[in-house]
């Protein structure tokens, strides 16, 4: 599972708003400390000692209360049962952990042995550590969360911006014939930065739960026609056999010092990792020029490119060219024609 699936199904669970998430809460606010195991007891019986067996309805109260006895809690896989309070755990101790505490040790060692979802709540430190086989992570205090939601969003509209800017300038060049590899490779790296923001504004928004509406609301703002207009960069300049979808798939892989190196975004989009090659200069197919023009579908704009092959043949054909390909009326042709021209005279007048 990759690190975002195990975050979104622990913060199904514990995340604001939840019934375990207000029982952690007020544990917190008592300033106890506590061991509690999600699962089923078969999964567990052979590592129990001690304590006693409830059974008993889930509540976030009852849950408190029972935090108040030193042993660990057991909670039911789908949290309507509290099955067992006060209870020892006793996983291999030859498990590796680098944890200090008696707790966090044992919370640590039990989820590695079982793969269940583990919480420890720290006394002396007052914070949550979930624990998923060798995975774990520490919740944030709320203020903590927010305010480092609130820094991701402000670096997530500085990128938005600099990509607005830079696709900007890209036109300009493709109107002109102008565009070389290194235009194409940057517009490409900022987009993959701007998504490793994005991957830690996602862990945020799902540790905010409930409490993260608004945050949603403008990070989806933000987003919008983002991926778009990356895919149809992405087929513009695509240089290698592999599909869209792959080549968006290696870009969002890249850590950030990888997207520093320029040559790999080229070495994925087909141009090799020469840094010779990024003066070379290179011919868009169209796809993002065309979908800024209003009434045209993309049907028309894969029509349009199958007759023309590039943008600069489609910026050279007339009404009546365009209006001789099956599909396209006589109206559209004038349409595109006078939106290209459009475009354009806007892009001068923005100079």
């Amino acid at each position: 599972m990759t690190r975002k699936e195990i975050l979104t199904g622990i913060f199904s669970l514990v995340a604001p708003g939840t019934l375990l998430r207000d029982a952690l809460g007020r544990i917190q606010e008592a300033g106890l400390g506590a061991l509690i195991v999600i699962g089923d007891e078969e999964s567990l019986k052979y590592m129990i000692d001690g304590g006693f067996n409830l059974n008993v309805d889930f509540t976030p109260q009852k849950l408190y209360e029972l935090s108040k006895m030193d042993g660990a809690l057991m909670v039911s896989e789908n949290l309507r049962k509290i099955s067992y309070a006060n209870i020892q755990l006793q996983p291999k101790a030859t498990i590796h952990t680098d944890e200090s505490g008696t707790r966090h040790r044992t919370a640590d060692r039990v989820a590695k042995q079982t793969g269940n979802l583990v919480l420890a709540v720290s006394e002396r430190r007052n914070k949550i550590t979930i624990y998923k086989g060798s995975f774990r992570y520490e919740i944030l205090d709320m203020k903590d969360i927010l305010a480092k939601t609130s820094q991701a969003l402000m670096a997530l509209e500085k990128y938005a911006t600099a990509i607005h800017h830079h696709l900007t300038n890209l036109t300009i060049l493709e109107f002109d014939n102008m565009v070389t590899v290194n235009e194409v490779v940057e517009g490409i790296k900022k987009y993959g930065l701007l998504y490793r923001i994005t991957d830690e504004l996602d862990e945020y928004i799902l540790e905010l739960g409930s409490e993260g509406r608004l945050i949603v609301l403008q990070y989806e703002e933000l987003m919008q026609g983002i991926k778009e207009d990356l895919y149809d960069l992405i087929r513009d300049y695509n240089n290698s056999e592999e599909t869209v979808d792959k080549i968006f798939s290696d870009i969002r892989k890249l850590n950030k010092e990888e997207l520093l190196e320029l040559g790999k975004i080229a070495h994925i989009m087909g141009f090799g990792k020469a840094y010779s090659n990024f003066d070379k200069r290179i011919t868009p197919r169209g796809y993002r020029i065309l979908s800024e023009i209003k009434r045209i579908t993309k049907k028309d704009i894969e029509l349009l490119i199958k007759a023309f092959n590039d943008l600069p043949e489609i910026l050279d054909a007339t009404s009546e060219d365009i209006a001789k390909i099956k599909g396209i009326s006589k109206f559209k042709a004038s349409s595109i024609v006078r939106g290209l021209k459009r475009l354009r005279n806007t892009l001068i007048m923005e100079r």
